[in-house]
């Protein structure tokens, strides 16, 4: 069994791998942005609850709690912005996977069509995504090699 080398390059298909890494990194970004707006809302009112329960008579208080605001406001956004590009890497992840395979699958088929060679077979990693359709590619291959293939071959050999 031949070895499975691994691919050399990541970004196989940029404008493919880019576009759903921005999707996944804006979902990210929305759910975490409306996930911090709950629990920021959450925590104004629990301090508001304090507040009026008559701690808002000192001033250090009001400014210790404003303070806190303002720490909690820079967290979540922190938050929201790691979690939108760890969906962004995420997203690249997993375009590698249907990118690389079409790359590989474009790649046969060019050469294909440049040497009229039915012999050649496609091949991608185990538990690609694309590993069905890239087994019916090869059975069709097959076909088209055992139909015709004898006769490209008997033509190459006439020339």
């Amino acid at each position: 069994m031949p070895l499975m080398k691994k691919r050399e390059i990541f970004l196989v298909d940029r404008a493919l791998q880019f576009k759903y890494a921005i999707i996944l990194g804006v979902m990210g970004f929305m759910v975490s942005i409306i996930i911090s707006f709950i629990f920021f809302n959450y925590m104004v009112a629990h301090s508001s609850v304090l507040l009026l329960s008559g701690l808002d008579q000192s001033e250090v208080i009001v400014k210790f709690f404003a303070q806190q605001q303002n720490l909690l406001i820079v967290k979540l956004l922190s938050i929201s912005v790691i979690i939108t590009l760890f969906m962004f890497l995420v997203g690249l992840v997993i375009s590698n996977r249907i990118g690389g395979s079409l790359f590989s699958i474009r790649r046969v088929i060019n050469d294909i069509a440049m040497t009229g060679g039915l012999s050649q077979r496609f091949k991608i990693r185990k538990k690609d995504e694309l590993g069905e359709l890239v087994y019916d590619l090869n059975r069709m291959m097959e076909r088209l090699d055992f139909e015709y293939g004898k006769d490209t071959k008997e033509e190459k050999e006439n020339a």
